[in-house]
């Protein structure tokens, strides 16, 4: 896989330029933005880390999270996320465009996995419910595998709502903090590419906790501030992009969270495939970027170097992408 396989240049830049513009909406109601403690592991102590586009983000002293304080208020989150303009432009063009592209490199995939991990851990598969489930893609490819009775999916944007019950599937417009503890329940609950979103992570995955059958299967992916070309990018990073991207969490701030969350661990990875590819497209649109010698060293590497490489941070955690298999405590 190549980023320009699920995120265009050209079209992932007119979306950057427009989450620019979303910043400069937020920062003029900068009244309502508060402070927190780390989302992770809730310890006050930090240091600051490096602001972007306006946004501060700081480093927790404990576990090495990244993360944006202050930042909008959950009202001024929920705002954006129904009336931005970047939010807009992803719901909408940007999911048409890759469609394809990203059901045949990320969704396939990711479904087959689930599958492996309800037969691993031998989950019952009475029900999934997908948390964030955008166009739906999802919830096609895991209806495909006729392996759920029931597929329900949970999007608060009207207009992806509006899509996936277009498609056929029940859908629950709204975030899982706002259903009622009850109202829902899944032998398996699936929340991709969310926490580095969410105003207040425990909260959130305390709420999607609340959704597992007693002896059912989280599965979660987010980004992690400890992967590789988040590291060597640091705030030139587009993975660290205000006003979506407010939570960089480290492998450790995720066992913490994950704990303070009753949830325990079953297995942690990091199985990305694009930390040297995004590297290299970094310095290809800005040479300025200053980055270690040793890593220019790679990246003019044959093509066998680079994947070596790259599997290298994938089999030692050390990819920007983490993926975790959970259960309730």
């Amino acid at each position: 896989m190549k980023e320009s396989d699920i995120r265009p240049a050209d079209l992932f830049n007119d979306y950057l330029a427009l989450a620019r513009e979303d910043c400069q909406m937020l920062l003029a109601k900068k009244r309502g933005f508060v402070e927190v403690d780390c989302p992770a592991c809730a310890e006050k102590q930090r240091s600051v880390a490096f602001e972007k586009l306006g946004f501060k983000y700081a480093l927790c002293e404990a576990c090495e999270t990244l993360y944006a304080s202050p930042r909008p208020s959950p009202e001024l989150m929920k705002e954006f996320y129904s009336e931005g303009k970047s939010v807009a432009f992803w719901s909408s063009r940007f999911y048409k465009e890759t469609y394809e592209a990203r059901r045949e490199k990320i969704f396939r995939p990711r479904a087959d996995r689930i599958a492996k991990f309800v037969e691993k851990y031998g989950a019952k598969p009475a029900s999934i419910v997908d948390v964030g489930s955008g166009y739906g893609t999802l919830l096609e490819e895991i209806q495909c595998l006729n392996l759920f009775k029931t597929v329900i999916g949970i999007e608060p944007n009207a207009a992806l709502a509006g899509i996936c019950k277009q498609k056929g599937f029940r859908v629950i417009e709204a975030q899982a903090e706002e259903i009622p503890n009850g109202t829902v329940r899944a032998g398996c609950v699936t929340a991709f590419e969310l926490l580095e979103h969410i105003f207040e992570p425990v909260e959130f995955l305390r709420s999607v906790r609340s959704l597992l059958d007693p002896s059912g299967l989280l599965v979660l992916t987010t980004l992690t501030s400890t992967g590789f070309d988040i590291q060597v990018l640091w705030e030139h990073s587009k993975s660290v992009y205000p006003p979506h991207h407010l939570n960089l969490l480290s492998l450790s701030g995720m066992e913490r969270l994950m704990e303070r969350s009753g949830l325990k661990i079953l297995e942690m990875s990091t199985p990305g495939h694009l930390d040297v590819d995004i590297v290299a497209n970094a310095l290809r649109e800005n040479p300025e970027i200053h980055v270690p010698r040793v890593v220019l060293q790679i990246l003019r590497g044959a093509p066998q170097t680079r994947q070596s490489f790259q599997e290298f941070l994938k089999n030692n955690r050390l990819s920007s992408h983490v993926q975790i298999v959970a259960r309730a405590c």
